[in-house]
């Protein structure tokens, strides 16, 4: 079958090892391309940059084969090649056996999370029997522990052919068993080369992490949020109509200037991703060739095709021993776009050495404050959601707390596509774990437990600093608590219903709240309420009050607004009180009034009750504003229901 129309298998197949061991000449052998397409490397015959090439397999699908660098001067391009790389091929030469760079890739490798691969043994004209034998107990000893460990070791040599049918054979059994990357999720692709094209333009190339593109599509180039639309597209150098994730693929893309895109860039559906100089990460340090590793080590961080100086900061310990594992925050000197869970690398700025590296959890713009639990308890939250569509959506929901979040918003952050944010925050709301608010906007379960908390920390500033207060208003406690409206009326509802707020009389308080009121206060509150019962509707002010039970006029005014709290005394307006049981004499006289009469009107309701109009208007006022009775002119009806 000719490669041209070999459907594509989406599997990305790599090189890694020292420098000068057979791994360009390995995959000319496998595709009859070669890999080394700069004048440089092939007047010096050394891998310099990434080399891509399609390979046929025996049952007809075709794979993308990576040829990265060997040359510990290269490895950042080795790293830029080998975060797309789905299988391994760890090569070692006989004649050489196992080298530094074969063991910083094997560890660049393990620490990308590379799963599957094998190892082969080139060269093998070049030296005799035994020292073949020799190099792969090296090998096995090397790959002891990591994910080569057990794996197939084929021992070749590329130009006299011995081996390579048995290794032909392997590495098409190794790949056939292999999962095809999934193609869910946005659109992303991580740059590896930028170039122009007389009569197309800019052409960028790469291997989408997620998703799929069209032709006419427009995607946005980052970190410098450079758009344009789709005017071509190729995988493995044909012309399709789409490309997927796990495809090698150029993009021919309108309205972008070669000269403004570099490697490191990302091409993205626009809207998704937003680059960040801070990014939160679970590190593993290796520290083979290092001493502990302290706080704000100058690092260079790897991730997708990108290179970017910067420092580590530990978050959970004052440095790293080799081995060990934890939270830390890179603080980078220029933006990088990159997503939760995608796999990086550091290494130490100078000398260039691969000291460790892990899974990204998030790009920020914020600084995470450093040995905090809370900090990290979140960052394992983050971490353990990782991989799960549905967690991945109750985290970023829960991490909003009291502040509600659109189904927009979660889309966005976890770059997923809308269908699946909608099915997980079906599923979530089935399970009680978000609550939908009724403008659509969601709510965690413990975004809403820690609103209730919020009110309750609210009333128990309010009772503390009004002993002699049942407890605020809607509207006071709104204002005390500073949480969305729907938010709000929400922890109302479910703080009374689980008893963890109590209302009373339209007031607020804490349900274990015991007020206790000093002899004092219940002795002028006795007073007062004998005073207005007695006075009925032509009450004392309260000055008058004041003077009448020389209390201080302070003491009045509180002790009456705690009769009002309490339902005991009405206030009308703020010279005038009146008791409860005047208030409901009159009420009835209203009612009475206007059913024989069809109206009650304020001169003739002042004569009935012997007041005047300082107090007859409030008081009617009062009936308006509860809803008893609706003013026409002078005259008053009762209001329909």
């Amino acid at each position: 079958m000719k490669p041209d129309s070999a459907p594509i298998f989406n599997v990305i197949v790599g090189t890694s090892g020292h420098i000068d061991h057979g791994k360009s000449s390995l995959v000319r052998k496998l595709t009859g391309i070669d890999p080394d397409r700069l004048p440089e490397e092939k007047e010096r015959g050394m891998t310099i940059d990434l080399g891509f090439a399609p390979c046929i397999l025996q049952n007809g699908l075709k794979v993308g084969i990576i040829d990265v660098p060997g040359h510990e001067r290269f490895v950042k391009n080795m790293v830029a090649g080998a975060t797309s790389i789905d299988f391994v091929m760890l090569v070692v030469a006989a004649d050489d056996g196992v080298m530094p760079q074969t063991r910083e890739h094997l560890s660049i490798m393990r620490l990308l999370g590379v799963k599957k691969g094998m190892v082969v043994v080139t060269k093998v004209d070049m030296v005799d029997k035994d020292m073949v034998e020799l190099v792969v107990e090296d090998v096995k000893d090397l790959v002891k522990g990591s994910f080569l460990e057990g794996t197939p070791i084929c021992p070749i040599s590329v130009v006299t052919g011995e081996g390579y049918d048995a290794f032909w054979d392997e590495l098409n059994r190794q790949i056939a068993a292999l999962p095809t990357k999934s193609v869910a999720g946005v659109f992303r692709m991580p740059i590896q080369r930028v170039f122009s094209a007389k009569g197309f333009g800019t052409i960028v190339t790469g291997v989408p992490i997620s998703g799929h593109a069209g032709i006419g599509d427009t995607l946005e180039i980052l970190p410098h949020e450079r758009k344009g639309r789709v005017r071509g597209l190729q995988a493995y150098h044909n012309d399709v109509e789409e490309i997927r994730a796990g495809h090698s693929s150029a993009i021919n893309i309108a309205d972008v200037r070669p000269e403004n895109v570099i490697r490191g860039n990302v091409v993205v559906t626009p809207g998704y991703f937003r680059p960040g100089t801070m990014v939160n990460a679970r590190f593993q340090y290796l520290g083979d060739t290092h001493g502990p590793l302290k706080d704000q080590m100058p690092v260079r961080l790897h991730v997708g095709t990108a290179e970017i100086l910067g420092v580590v900061v530990l978050l959970d310990r004052k440095e790293y021993a080799p081995g060990d594992e934890g939270f830390v925050q890179m603080r980078l000197e220029e933006p990088i776009v990159c997503a939760p869970g995608d796999p990086f690398v550091l290494r130490i700025q100078s000398p260039m050495i691969t000291i460790g590296g892990g899974r990204v959890l998030e790009v920020t713009s914020a600084k995470l404050r450093r040995m905090r639990p809370e900090v990290t308890e979140s960052l394992a939250e983050q971490e353990k959601s990782l991989g799960n569509e549905e967690a991945w959506v109750e985290f970023l929901a829960k991490r909003s707390s009291t502040e509600p979040t659109t189904p927009q918003e979660i889309d966005i952050a976890t770059a997923l596509t809308r269908p699946r944010v909608d099915a997980a925050i079906a599923s979530l709301r089935a399970k009680e774990r978000l609550v939908a608010l009724p403008d659509g906007r969601l709510l965690h379960r413990a975004g809403v437990d820690a609103a209730i908390e919020r009110l309750r920390a609210c009333l128990s500033r309010f009772h503390n600093e009004n002993p002699i207060r049942i407890g605020p208003d809607r509207h006071t406690l709104r204002n005390l608590a500073t949480l969305d409206p729907a938010v709000f009326d929400l922890a109302v509802e479910e703080g009374t219903k689980q008893k963890r707020i109590a209302e009373e009389n339209a007031l607020f308080r804490l349900p274990e709240r015991q007020m206790k009121l000093s002899n004092e206060v219940q002795k002028l509150a006795g007073r007062i309420e004998a005073l207005l019962k007695e006075a009925r509707f032509v009450t004392p002010r309260p000055d008058e009050i004041a003077q009448t039970t020389a209390a201080k006029p302070d003491d009045v005014t509180k002790v009456l607004r705690l009769l009002v709290e309490m339902g005991t005394v009405v206030k009308a307006t703020e010279d005038v009180y009146f008791h409860k049981d005047c208030v409901e004499e009159a009420k009835a006289l209203v009612v009475k009034q206007i059913q024989e009469h069809g109206e009650v009107v304020s001169a003739a309701f002042r004569d009935q009750v012997g007041t005047t109009r300082k107090y007859v208007i409030p008081l009617l006022e009062h009936f308006d504003a509860i809803g008893l009775t609706v003013r026409d002119g002078s005259r008053r009806v009762l209001k329909k229901a």
